[in-house]
């Protein structure tokens, strides 16, 4: 950090706020600076691996498979994100010198150059080009999503079929996901259109707002029937007419770790939901103790020293069923650096084609992607119960 603050001239404090404000602006420049530069990086070595495997002549279908999952490591960052600064930096290399520019001198931050080139992802190039020169200089004061609805409208004028196409298809992408948030909550995200999101949230208000009406705020799931807000019943309302249950009953099986000392004792260790992270040990027994909760108890046993899960393991190809499910819960997530993908598929590290076992020590859990990303030349894996690196 100091040799840092030595290159750019901040070896001192600052002597007032408004220098220190200065300073900042500088500081974010050189972040955009540095990131329309890593684009070019990212873009030059994308063409660079292309030659590379032309010359080794691999097919030209297999050309740059796993670059982006390179990209992402190379980063500090999932497979995915990899992916998505591929793409971007391709985009602004070559279509959009004007948004790349915008980028380097400091009009345009990391985050609004993507929103940028998602908005006009689905174009031919020669509209992207003409999209870029209708923004160019108008970046200055905007923030993400009035830059993208600018943009997006600048695309579906130049290409309303294109532009009806793609909602389709955005229309076929329709889907409910899940994300842990903190202090064991968690998101509930469902893409869908336009048209029906407003309409859930229009009902949700309005018959939360007749509740408040009513008077009948209590909150069942608190013993003192504390008064609930208005945003605490939508998503009691939304939590009942998706599951056709009350908020405190639903339905759903949640795997969660615990030691017996807090599950039996006082222990504070604690307890860990697969997928989504820990919770108190306290409220992962308030959960257990819910009258409408069915607990069922498997023994799990750990390495006294590091708490490590102890495996088990099996001549068969396919993981069995009861070594896939202690694998997800040693994982958690997928294991691949900086993925925090949910697992889908229990791998062997060294293939079995290869004389890799069944086993604990050589089992990794993976996302889908990340499953198939491991098989593009150049890719291994070495792993071992505590650690997988690529």
């Amino acid at each position: 950090m100091v040799q840092v603050r030595a290159m750019l001239g901040m070896l001192d404090p600052s002597d007032t706020s408004a220098e220190s404000m200065t300073r900042l602006q500088q500081i974010t420049q050189l972040q955009n600076t540095l990131a329309a530069l890593a684009a070019q990086e990212t873009a030059d070595g994308e063409a660079l691996r292309h030659e590379e495997e032309a010359g080794r002549g691999v097919p030209k279908s297999r050309r740059g498979h796993g670059f982006a999952a390179e990209i992402g490591l190379a980063r500090g960052q999932s497979p995915a994100r990899g992916s998505k600064h591929v793409g971007v930096a391709r985009c602004l290399m070559q279509d959009m010198p004007n948004t790349l520019d915008a980028l380097a001198i400091g009009q345009l931050d990391e985050e609004r150059a993507q929103a940028v080139v998602k908005e006009v992802s689905w174009l031919p190039p020669e509209h992207r080009t003409a999209v870029d020169a209708l923004m160019a200089g108008q970046f200055e004061g905007l923030g993400p999503r009035k830059l993208a609805g600018k943009v997006r409208a600048h695309a579906e004028r130049l290409d309303q079929h294109g532009a009806l196409e793609r909602n389709e298809i955005a229309y076929s992408e329709r889907r409910v996901t899940v994300r842990p948030a903190a202090y064991g909550m968690a998101w509930v995200t469902a893409l869908v259109s336009t048209q029906q999101a407003v309409g859930i949230l229009a009902t949700l208000t309005r018959d939360a707002n007749s509740v408040v009406n009513s008077g009948e705020t209590a909150d069942p799931t608190d013993p003192t029937g504390q008064a609930r807000s208005h945003g605490q019943i939508m998503a009691d309302l939304f939590v009942q007419r998706v599951n056709g249950h009350a908020p405190a009953a639903v339905p759903a099986e949640v795997q969660v770790v615990m030691t017996d000392e807090a599950l039996f004792a006082d222990g504070d260790t604690p307890a860990w939901v697969t997928g989504h992270g820990p919770i108190p040990a306290q409220l992962a027994k308030r959960w257990l103790a819910m009258p409408e909760t069915d607990v069922f108890l498997r023994r799990v046993f750990a390495r006294p020293g590091d708490h490590q899960l102890v495996g088990m393991e099996s001549r068969r190809r396919a993981f069995p069923a009861s070594l896939r499910r202690m694998v997800v819960l040693r994982d958690d997530t997928c294991r691949t650096p900086y993925c925090d993908g949910r697992i889908q598929d229990i791998d062997h590290a060294t293939p079995y084609r290869n004389g890799g076992p069944t086993s604990w020590q050589n089992a990794s859990g993976l996302c889908a992607g990340c499953n198939q990303i491991k098989e593009n030349t150049g890719w291994t894996h070495q792993a071992t119960p505590e650690h997988l690196s690529v």
